[in-house]
């Protein structure tokens, strides 16, 4: 099926993704097609055409950011042509604006609703393309959005472990603490993804765990720990007391002892 802008906004061929509880998380559909290039040979322009996949994914969630974005640009827009601004004033906004007026006269500033309606009308939809035209179209989606997870590793050793600042001065104790900060982000990578299905995003598993507090009594221990979905899940999981209130001593040494 040829890839065309009516094809990205028929509803009919799509695939959903739910979460848990039924809440849509993303729609997709993908084709298999020729699609042309030009490049240049021997110093001529020439078409080629080229096998690829095309996987369109829509977003609800992101369609309405974009769309809040879009409004907010708009209303920029709106409040500087009201002004007369000169159209270098309007920045991001000056794609959303028509500029009419030429031969000296005083140019007419209106808003672009053509421009408007079409980045609406695509917003939350995006295009991924790739040779690998076998490659599942789930596959596809989850390996382009987990390079986000190469930054967020970096965010988390430096929010969460406290990678920087580093007060430490030989080169050996530098070493170290890095080290330790790699190896907690890698055994939290596996946790996450072995163990938990990737099912969890890292805020909450490190809130869990930074988190998790007791105060001992003279019999047994309170549990003070904010509760949550996340640990309620781990609990049901591993069986474990987690979310109960009043803790024994024998319980405690049982998570404390606990293994995977």
């Amino acid at each position: 099926m040829p890839f065309t802008k009516d094809w990205v906004l028929l509803d009919s061929g799509f695939k959903e993704v739910r979460d848990g509880k039924g809440m849509l998380l993303y729609r997709y559909k993908s084709c298999v097609d020729k699609f042309p290039y030009t490049v240049e040979h021997e110093g001529d322009q020439v078409q080629v055409m080229l096998t690829e996949k095309r996987l369109l994914t829509y977003n609800p969630s992101l369609a309405e950011k974009i769309r809040f974005e879009i409004n907010r640009i708009v209303e920029k827009a709106r409040e500087l042509t009201v002004c007369r601004a000169k159209r270098s004033e309007y920045g991001e906004a000056g794609k959303y604006i028509s500029i009419k007026g030429s031969d000296g006269k005083e140019a007419d500033v209106c808003i672009n609703q053509d421009a408007i309606d079409k980045d609406m009308m695509f917003a939350g939809y995006n295009l991924l393309v790739t040779s690998e035209v076998k490659m599942a179209d789930e596959d596809m989606y989850n390996t382009y959005h987990d390079l986000w997870r190469i930054e967020e590793s970096f965010k988390i050793m430096k929010s969460d472990l406290d990678a920087r600042p580093v007060f430490l001065q030989t080169e050996e104790c530098i070493k170290g603490h890095f080290l330790i900060c790699y190896i907690t982000v890698l055994l939290e990578r596996i946790f996450q993804f072995m163990v938990l299905d990737n099912k969890y995003p890292t805020s909450e598993i490190f809130e869990f765990i930074k988190g998790f507090r007791l105060t001992k009594t003279d019999d047994r221990y309170i549990n003070s720990t904010a509760y949550t979905d996340f640990i309620d899940a781990l609990s049901d999981k591993f069986r474990l007391p987690l979310t109960n209130y009043y803790l024994t001593e024998r319980q405690v040494k049982g998570i404390q002892d606990f293994r995977l």
